[in-house]
């Protein structure tokens, strides 16, 4: 069935590597959002995925929820989000998502920061995955905000 809606906003309780799962997210061409979360949660920029338009989360993977207080690094990816949705607003494109190239990019960056990082040293943690990687924000937060401050559109592919 289908649910045409502007906004939705979901609360998942304390599965941390679940996300808005097991709500089924289908993206462009019938992609899911669990496929392109195998074999591990990603997200450019911890905001947005690949293959999935128009669809932007607070606290996604990566986010540095355990390295700085919670609600700025909501509000600080809120403020990126938001110059994304003014794109759509605007209709200066009908749908974008990032670009997969970009987001591998960025997610082999973060996975080779964290080598630098507590997380790497054998830790017994939930920001470790399965396979050892961990899920945690490996930089400052002056990085954060500077990444956060305005979307590289360079990295997306908005679609007219």
């Amino acid at each position: 069935r289908l649910h045409e809606l502007d906004v939705l906003v979901l609360a998942t309780g304390f599965k941390t590597d679940r996300f808005m799962r097991p709500i089924e997210v289908i993206g462009r061409n019938g992609v899911s959002l669990d496929s392109v979360w195998s074999p591990r949660p990603r997200a450019y920029q911890t905001v947005t995925v690949p293959g999935v338009p128009n669809f932007f989360m607070l606290n996604g993977p990566s986010s540095p929820v355990g390295n700085f207080p919670l609600i700025e690094v909501a509000e600080v990816q809120m403020s990126y989000i938001l110059q994304l949705v003014e794109l759509l607003r605007t209709q200066r494109c009908r749908e974008i998502t990032p670009l997969e190239a970009a987001t591998a990019r960025y997610d082999k960056e973060r996975v080779a920061a964290t080598k630098n990082t507590v997380w790497a040293t054998g830790c017994s943690s939930w920001y470790i995955d399965a396979d050892g990687v961990p899920a945690a924000w490996p930089w400052t937060i002056e990085r954060f905000y500077a990444e956060m401050a305005a979307p590289n559109l360079a990295d997306y592919e908005p679609v007219n």
